[in-house]
């Protein structure tokens, strides 16, 4: 379905109805937070562009629960902004939003060019497991120890000779470090297929140094954790590696049970005969309680939530709200928590943790204003749609603003900036939580704890309680 609108100077620029009312949504949400970095600002250098762009958007309906119809000139408003572009207008006032610091792992041990190795190798691992039904399984670890520790000899080979000898001994030593992680995180692991490993190992490496860094700031405190609750667990990798690389026990909290579980008996985990190196087998144990967090009895269930840490690894939607706040109702909240949302465009209003801040920041303040504004944050690049951008021959983003009559399909050409329209939505989503926690006595931030080639979901909260000295740390970021 396609309509039309006509502009003062007889031009007709032609939409379909999707691109519509996601400009639309789009455009409401952007408004206020552009008037508000506009009011704010000081002398700033762009804030000529800030004018310009909300000269152009006066008239657009005032919130998200407003059914008002857009002006020509409001659907192209944002059609001359580049990638990034939105996000430099509004970072100097939404800059406590917008924060989410690499974590040391990230920042010490993910150079470019093994960001670049990393999303070639990934590339073709998805397109050798393509016409698959069962992709084949090798010996854990082996997939990435080919792409981590062989980063300087890939990167050669495409040119950069110059920029890796300047690298190489920073290299070097990250790729030992790459191989000691790869080993201690994998070797009591079930075979994976190589797509699997690269997608999901990357995460569960920066979960785990992530914590590994919030009890070293624990000092002495740090044996107090004694267990790891892992929501909506499934296969329970994640949880089987952190008991063995803290040495505590484990549990997973998920209704479901993949066939393929780590702790399932009837699955041939091991399918690999040759084997480069000996299996270790795990040393703690791993509980599963297959029920929803919300319907545990956690008053009878001898776990001490006082030296236990929650990972919730992209758990969807408002499970995240919704399970902490069943904790906080039968006085369970644990001590440390990781929490890595996703499919933010799942959730519901009604089961947001901070509602008043929403309505502040971004004008939802109803469960119909919440859809249209969620479905937002699906709008992110994956890291094949950057690497498949990248080969191909730039354009100037001036070209998108030249519509006139060109059959437009694509609602990018309306918004360029939709990767950045997704990024401040979860931001914002996220920033709300981040507050609510601190109500509750938590230090609480958010951080990246992978690059943004892994996975676009790459920011993760981090909150802890009851430790004092952590707070400065956090406060700068980890």
């Amino acid at each position: 379905m396609q309509c039309s609108l006509r502009v003062r100077s007889h031009t007709l620029v032609k939409c379909r109805r999707k691109q519509y009312h996601g400009t639309r949504a789009a455009l409401q949400f952007v408004t206020p937070l552009l008037v508000d970095a506009l009011h704010a600002a000081s002398s700033s250098p762009l804030d000529v562009r800030r004018k310009e762009l909300a000269s152009a958007l006066v008239g657009v309906p005032p919130s998200l629960s407003h059914e008002g119809p857009l002006a020509c000139s409001h659907l192209q408003a944002l059609a001359g902004l580049c990638e990034g572009d939105l996000l430099r207008l509004l970072s100097e006032t939404f800059s406590d939003v917008l924060e989410a610091p690499p974590t040391s792992h990230v920042a010490e041990m993910w150079s470019s060019s093994l960001q670049e190795t990393y999303v070639r190798e990934l590339a073709r691992a998805r397109a050798a497991e393509s016409n698959r039904s069962f992709p084949r399984r090798f010996e854990a670890g082996m997939t990435a120890h080919h792409v981590f520790s062989g980063a300087i000899k890939d990167a050669c080979a495409f040119g950069r000779e110059e920029q890796i000898r300047r690298e190489e001994d920073v290299e070097q030593v990250g790729a030992g470090r790459w191989s000691q992680l790869i080993d201690d995180y994998t070797l009591m692991l079930p075979d994976r297929s190589p797509l699997h490993e690269l997608e999901n190992l990357p995460q569960e490496i920066g979960i785990g140094e992530l914590l590994a860094s919030l009890l070293s700031w624990m000092g002495d405190e740090k044996e107090e954790i004694q267990t790891i609750m892992d929501v909506g667990g499934g296969n329970g990798f994640l949880a089987a590696q952190l008991a063995e690389i803290f040495r505590c026990e484990s549990i997973v909290v998920d209704p479901f049970t993949p066939k393929h579980a780590i702790d399932s008996g009837d699955f041939p985990h091991w399918v690999e005969p040759s084997r480069r190196r000996p299996r270790v087998p795990r040393q703690h144990s791993l509980c599963r309680i297959r029920q929803r967090l919300t319907d545990v009895n956690w008053k009878s269930t001898p776990l001490d939530f006082n030296r236990c840490t929650m990972i919730a690894k992209h758990l969807c939607g408002t499970a995240i709200d919704t399970c902490i706040h069943h904790l906080q109702f039968v006085d369970r909240l644990p001590r440390i928590m990781v929490l890595v949302p996703c499919c933010f465009n799942k959730g519901n209003f009604v089961e947001y943790c901070n509602p008043v801040y929403l309505h502040s920041a971004a004008g939802v303040k109803t469960e119909m204003a919440w859809n249209r504004w969620t479905r937002l944050t699906d709008w992110n690049r994956s890291s094949h749609q950057q690497f498949t951008a990248s080969t191909r021959p730039v354009k100037c983003c001036s070209d998108s603003v030249k519509m006139g009559h060109r059959k437009m399909k694509k609602l990018q050409h309306f918004l360029p900036c939709m990767d950045d329209i997704a990024f401040m939505a979860e931001a914002v989503i996220n920033h709300g939580r981040v507050l609510w926690l601190r109500q509750l006595g938590y230090h609480a931030l958010t951080v990246s704890y992978v690059p943004r080639c892994v996975t676009p979901k790459n920011r993760a909260i981090v909150a802890i309680r009851d430790i004092k000295p952590v707070a400065q740390h956090l406060q700068k970021g980890m």
